[in-house]
């Protein structure tokens, strides 16, 4: 029943992507912006996915190749959809793995009189994940194959591609924005209060980092997939974090509000740098 369920979830979001984004907002600039439509993978990508039928490679992209470009390319497109998710049933190869190791994770801590249930499920869970990254490893590794294949043999199409004018645009204008930031907040042109405002952000970051990466145990209570609120932590989710947890987790709100005060100035400098740009360009 899970793995149906699991099958469905991922053939819909397919779908969704698909049909709802890449269709529905194919006119949209920053949508084909956001896919990358003007770059060589993207490009190599679309010569892949318009070949009729589902040749090896074809079905390698839609398996192995990441859920956001791939399925709201499809609907750019205007592929159709049935073809589409057809060539994405084999990631069940991916999920049965992961499904496996999930359902070992669970039945691992499982006890009855103080005595472990399945006490082979902890070494399962294991060889299951270790299998679940070797598929998913081997579908990234076929897609990118499949990829660098085509651009080395398929060159003069690529090339022969129209680029996308007004997404050329909007990436030159990205560009030139990113440009100013840079320029605006290199470290001899920010002023002393900036400086220090980064500088603390940084040292709190790295308290609520090692907080809870080396103390973990005394940030947070012990909570498995077994656990429940009303049953281990007495009805309240809060008591999830214990004392220590709250200082990380107070470390890391000041580290993002002395952040946030950095990048508003930088932003703003930026704003200065690319106005003054465009009246020297006038003069």
């Amino acid at each position: 029943l899970v793995f149906q369920l699991i099958r469905q979830l991922k053939l819909l979001a397919c779908s969704l992507q698909q049909k709802l984004i890449g269709q529905s907002l194919s006119n949209s600039v920053y949508v084909r912006q956001q896919v990358g439509i003007n770059s060589r993978f993207i490009r190599a990508t679309k010569l892949i996915l318009a070949q009729p039928g589902l040749p090896i490679d074809k079905v390698s992209i839609l398996v192995g190749g990441p859920d956001w470009p791939t399925s709201v390319l499809c609907g750019i497109m205007q592929l159709p959809l049935l073809p589409i998710l057809v060539g994405t049933l084999p990631v069940l190869f991916i999920i049965v793995p992961t499904l496996m190791m999930a359902s070992f994770t669970y039945l691992a801590p499982l006890e009855e009189n103080d005595m472990e249930l399945y006490p082979w499920a902890d070494t399962a869970a294991t060889l299951a994940a270790a299998l679940t990254a070797l598929v998913q490893l081997a579908a990234l590794l076929s897609a990118t194959k499949y990829l660098e294949l085509t651009i080395k043999t398929r060159g003069d199409e690529l090339d022969a591609m129209p680029i996308d004018e007004e997404v050329k645009k909007a990436d030159d204008e990205v560009k030139a924005k990113n440009d100013a930031y840079d320029e605006a907040s290199k470290w001899h042109k920010v002023p002393l209060c900036m400086k220090v405002a980064l500088v603390l952000s940084v040292l709190f970051m790295v308290v609520s980092t090692y907080l809870f990466l080396l103390l973990q145990g005394l940030c947070f209570v012990e909570y498995e997939l077994t656990s429940t609120i009303s049953g281990d932590l007495k009805g309240n989710a809060l008591n999830l974090v214990r004392p220590f947890g709250w200082v990380g987790i107070g470390s890391f709100t000041v580290s993002c509000f002395f952040f946030s005060i950095f990048t508003g100035w930088a932003k703003k400098e930026s704003s200065k740098y690319m106005e003054e740009k465009v009246i020297v360009k006038l003069v």
